[in-house]
């Protein structure tokens, strides 16, 4: 048989209350601090387009790195001043239905493509959209203007 202590608990001074009380908000705040976190991070890597990527395969894997918040592949493609993307941004999805047409004229080439926009700054409607690409100095094409001319 065991002994069971017959002492009542002693009640919670009033340092352990205060302890207490300020202990449940610092961890309600560092779960949501976590789950911002968890929530801003890449999605999936996105690989850099190569020397030999044709406009549209740098314009679709701009898209497909914007959709997966892999930033960094985004902004290595895109050459627009103030045009950086963070882990905290918030760009409008790119859904890309189908390119339409590339115009080349020597170094510059423009991609026009059809797609469903969500999210950004509603500036941008669905349907008709399109970037303006230019070669960089390695070579690699990159995004210099956006729109439909």
């Amino acid at each position: 048989m065991r002994a069971v202590s017959r002492t009542k608990p002693r009640p919670p001074t009033r340092r352990r209350r205060t302890l207490r009380s300020s202990l449940v908000p610092v961890g309600v705040l560092g779960l949501l601090v976590g789950a911002a976190f968890v929530w801003t991070a890449p999605r999936e890597d996105v690989a850099v387009p190569g020397r030999v990527a044709t406009p549209e395969q740098v314009v679709i894997a701009h898209i497909d790195a914007v959709n997966a918040r892999d930033f960094d592949t985004a902004n290595v493609i895109d050459a627009r001043p103030g045009s950086d993307l963070g882990r905290f941004s918030r760009p409008m999805r790119t859904d890309l239905v189908r390119v339409e047409k590339t115009v080349t004229h020597g170094a510059p080439a423009h991609v026009v493509f059809t797609a469903d926009l969500d999210g950004g700054d509603g500036t941008v409607d669905d349907g008709l959209w399109g970037y303006y690409l230019e070669r960089d100095s390695d070579g690699r094409w990159r995004i210099t203007d956006a729109g439909v001319a």
